[in-house]
């Protein structure tokens, strides 16, 4: 398949194949300019084509439009690492009361916090203090479809660590 030759369209079709990213992995995957990339980043949030959506330091970018919103959000989960960390253990445990989470991950409040956008994002499920995965198949799936994008991103982060110092 061609990439598409329009940069917006370009873009589009990452964050279509690939949502979640992040600045720097956008613009390692379209080989924009950083100054072209975030024009037109910049145009598709104004025009509402795309959205961005905070994570820590970084803005992670998705289509607006989504026929799958639960892909979406859990791209965004997943590229956390707090809510990542929860998400995975979830997956080998299948269920864990919110203590042995807090005990298991520790209890600071990114744990809290990230669980609690977990289930208000439709994740995972909170039943009488028992926390599971809303579909884990889904989850399962995501992440055989998106591990090469998770090893690229886990290398744009160690690069950005070497470039503070």
């Amino acid at each position: 398949m061609n990439p598409p030759s329009k940069p917006r369209d370009r873009l589009l079709q990452i964050l279509k194949e690939e949502p979640g990213l992040h600045f720097r992995a956008i613009q390692r995957k379209s080989g924009m300019a950083l100054g072209q990339l975030e024009y037109h980043l910049y145009k598709l949030v104004k025009e509402e084509e795309i959205v961005e959506r905070k994570d820590g330091r970084f803005k992670r970018y998705f289509l607006s439009v989504s026929a799958n919103s639960e892909r979406k959000l859990l791209g965004f989960h997943l590229r956390s690492k707090t809510s990542r960390s929860i998400i995975m253990l979830l997956l080998r445990k299948g269920s864990m009361d919110r203590e042995n989470i807090l005990r298991k991950l520790g209890s600071g409040d990114d744990i809290g916090n990230s669980l609690r956008s977990l289930i208000s994002d439709r994740i995972v499920v909170d039943s009488q203090n028992t926390i599971s995965l809303r579909n884990p198949d889904s989850v399962k799936d995501f992440i055989k479809n998106s591990r090469k994008s998770f090893l690229e991103e886990l290398t744009d982060s160690f690069i950005d660590l070497l470039d503070e110092e």
